[in-house]
This record gives structure tokens, C-alpha cells and sequence, in this order.
């Protein structure tokens, strides 16, 4: 009996000790399947990390490149751009601060497209425009549409093409990364939108200061008269990298379809104009809004009341994009950009005084007026723009207190013409 027991208490002793191996060996072994696991889980979620939404925000961003190896990249310094989802060929350089603009500015972005409705195509003019109100004053910025920026939640790219990844929004937050604005009207006209308005101007006469006789059919020195035909192409065409003079022919044709609107009480046909360009000219303007701001065009028709910018070979470079394609672009220096951008800035903020002429540009817009309803045999009202402003000095700033009566007409609806059909 006394055998008997001891070799259950041995076989008791030698099952409780293989059971503690088994747990040790188990405790062990678990951790290192644990670990393999994740780690397989990493790889694959690395290798397929899909590009980060607009919005969201990480610490540093996975992207795909043509090695398929997940990559690091930086992200943009402020946490409100969404970051890249490509590779960029230059560094993404930080978003421009320290501009100093004031509330009462308005900001709006004009655009022309080179590719006519429904296509987004490449945004080849780009000219940001700085309004204010209070003294009747604007500055018109034109940038390359080349210039290499940062496009948020995409990559390093042409600005031209910003409004074609993600719409107006996007070019919107492209605006604000780069320059540090955001404006708050847009207007995008396509090549026939263009040639379009020309036309409907009855053409425009233009000083060619340099001949181009190696396009657009040759054109001369000297004063040209232009149909839209020959407008568009004036703008459009570019002479290799010289977008700074093509720059400067858009500008100048914008002064000339300008003036060309408001003398002459050409701006009694805002309406028809509006109706004609729906569904084709893209803004978020609409006609209530644009009827409102004709006192406010009619003191900037007054001489020198527009500055003109651009941002130019001081502030911009050529630069090869490294690669096979051997693709130019413009890289532009922070520093100069902001200078210019100020300095249109600073240009509205001194009062100066109105001219006779603002008077002369609204009696026209008033005599229209009155032909309008003339003509359609309707007997002529009391006219609701009436050319006597007034003016207060008040140390030094000058405050125009506008007439009562400065308020806006609603022309017959006889008054309506179909729209000739896009050309």
C-alpha cells in the first residue's frame, strides 16, 4: 500500500509538471504569432494606403509611386490643407502668410479656359482682382498658368490645372495655399465665350505695340480693329516660355472690353448680356448682384481708378521638370510673389478724388436708358441713375455719399433677345 501511494503521488507530481511546461510553452508561443499577424497586416495595409480624403489628416501620408514601395512624404505645414496624394517632383514649399488685407476688400478670380463647355480643360488666364468698394478703387493681378505650385490633396503641379482636378473648391484652396487669398467670386470664360462678347461689342480697336506676323494671320503695329476672332487669338497665342507677354496682351485687352462696357451706356445691356452668356460663362455671380455693382464700375472707369500687376521674371524661373518629358515650368520666388501681391494690396487703401467723367459715364448710361424704353414705344420714365453724386472731404479721405435715387433699372421684358446660339 505504502509503494502503492508514493507511485500515485509520482505520477501526480510528473502530470502537474508537464502541465506547467505546456502553459510556459504556450505563453511563449503566443506573442510571436500575435506579432507575425500584425506585422502582415502592416505591409498590406502600407502597400495599399489609399490616397488620403480632403479633410482628413495624418501625422505623415503613405502615396503610391511607380515602384509601388510606400513612401514617406511631408505634409503641408498647417493641418488645414489636406495633404498630398502623388509625389512631388520639388519640395511643397510652405503657404504664404503675412499679407495683410483688409475686410472690406473684395477678392474675385477671373478665368479663361482653352477648352470650350463641357469640357474643365487648362485655365491659361488667371488674373485675381482686389476691389475696394469705399474709394472706388481696383488692382488686377495676372499669374502664369505654368507656375509650379501646390495644388491640396493632389501634388506639385501647373496651376492651370487646378480647377480641372477638383473644380472651382479646389482651385479656391490652391489660391489660398499660394498667394494667401481666397476669393469669393469667380468668373470662367471659355475661347467662344470670349470671342462671343467681342462680337456682341460691335469689335474693339487695339494698340499693337510689337507686330506678330508669325500668327493670328499676321498682325501689325499700330491701332487694330479686332473681331472676336482676332481678339481670341491676340490673347491666346504665346511665343514659346513668353507667358509675361501674353500676360500683358490679356491685360490689355480686359482695359479695352472694359471701357469699351461702360462708356457710351453700353452697360444698358448687362441683361441681355447675362441671358445670352447662362449656361456657358460658369460664376456665382448672379444678375441682381452684377446689376448692383454698376455705380461701383462706373467710378472705376474713371481714369487711373485700376492698377495693373502681374507676377514676372523678377518673381518667377524657368524650371525643367525632371524626368523624360522635359517639361517647363515656372517656379516662383515666395518672396516676390508676396511683394507684388501687397503692393496691389497697399494701391487701394489712398483716396483720391473722382473726375467730371464718372458724371459724363452715368448721364450716357441714363440717355441709354431713356432710348431703351423710346424705342419700345414706351413713354420715358423719370431716370433712376441721376449724375449728381456727392463728395465729402474728411481729412484725408473722400467720402462719395451716392444720390437717393442711384438705384437700378429692370428693363422691359420686350426688351429680351434670343440669344444668336454659341458660334
Amino acid at each position: 500500500m505504502r509503494s502503492q501511494k508514493l507511485l500515485l503521488v509520482v505520477l501526480i507530481s510528473f502530470t502537474v509538471v508537464l502541465l506547467v511546461f505546456a502553459l510556459q510553452g504556450c505563453q511563449r508561443n503566443r506573442p510571436t504569432i500575435e506579432s507575425n499577424t500584425i506585422s502582415s497586416t502592416d505591409d498590406e495595409i502600407s502597400t495599399a494606403l489609399p490616397a488620403t480624403p480632403t479633410g482628413q489628416s495624418q501625422p505623415s501620408s503613405v502615396v503610391e509611386n511607380p515602384t509601388g514601395q510606400p513612401t514617406q512624404i511631408q505634409r503641408p505645414a498647417q493641418t488645414n490643407f489636406p495633404p498630398p496624394s502623388f509625389i512631388p517632383a520639388t519640395p511643397i514649399p510652405p503657404p504664404m502668410d503675412g499679407l495683410a488685407l483688409d475686410d472690406d476688400i473684395l477678392v474675385w478670380v477671373l478665368l479663361g479656359s482653352d477648352t470650350e463647355p463641357p469640357f474643365s480643360g487648362q485655365i491659361q488666364a488667371i488674373h485675381l482682382l482686389f476691389i475696394n468698394p469705399r474709394f472706388s478703387k481696383a488692382s488686377l493681378v495676372s499669374i502664369p498658368g505654368d507656375l509650379f505650385v501646390y495644388i491640396p490633396g493632389y501634388t506639385m503641379q501647373r496651376l492651370s490645372i487646378a480647377y480641372a482636378v477638383g473644380g472651382i473648391e479646389t482651385l479656391r484652396m490652391t489660391l489660398a495655399y499660394n498667394f494667401g487669398v481666397v476669393p469669393s467670386r469667380f468668373v470662367l470664360a471659355h475661347p467662344g465665350d470670349f470671342q462671343w462678347l467681342v462680337d456682341d461689342l460691335k469689335g474693339i480697336d487695339v494698340t499693337v505695340f510689337f507686330p506678330i506676323p508669325q500668327a493670328c494671320g499676321g498682325i501689325r503695329a499700330g491701332l487694330v480693329q479686332m473681331d472676336g476672332t482676332l481678339a481670341l487669338c491676340y490673347a491666346s497665342y504665346r511665343d514659346g516660355m513668353d507667358e509675361i507677354d501674353r500676360m500683358h496682351r490679356q491685360q490689355q485687352l480686359l482695359r479695352v472690353i472694359f471701357r469699351k462696357l461702360t462708356h457710351d451706356g453700353n452697360l444698358i445691356q448687362l441683361p441681355i448680356l447675362f441671358a445670352s452668356y447662362q449656361g456657358w460663362v460658369k460664376t456665382d455671380f448672379d444678375l441682381p448682384e452684377l446689376m448692383g455693382y454698376i455705380p461701383l464700375a462706373l467710378r472705376l472707369a474713371d481714369p487711373d481708378r485700376v492698377g495693373y500687376y502681374m507676377l514676372g521674371w523678377d518673381q518667377i524661373s524657368i524650371w525643367e521638370v525632371p524626368g523624360y518629358s522635359q517639361a517647363k515650368v515656372f517656379l516662383p520666388d515666395q518672396d516676390g510673389v508676396r511683394a507684388v501681391l501687397q503692393n496691389a494690396i497697399d494701391d487701394l487703401m489712398s483716396p483720391s478724388p473722382l473726375t467730371n467723367q464718372v458724371q459724363t459715364l452715368e448721364a450716357q448710361l441714363t440717355a441709354a436708358y431713356q432710348a431703351t424704353f423710346t424705342a419700345y414705344g414706351q413713354a420715358s420714365p423719370t431716370p433712376t441713375i441721376t449724375p449728381t453724386p456727392s463728395e465729402t472731404l474728411q481729412g484725408t479721405e473722400i467720402v462719395r455719399t451716392p444720390s437717393p435715387s442711384e438705384t437700378l433699372f429692370t428693363p422691359s421684358p420686350t426688351a429680351t433677345i434670343t440669344p444668336p446660339g454659341y458660334p
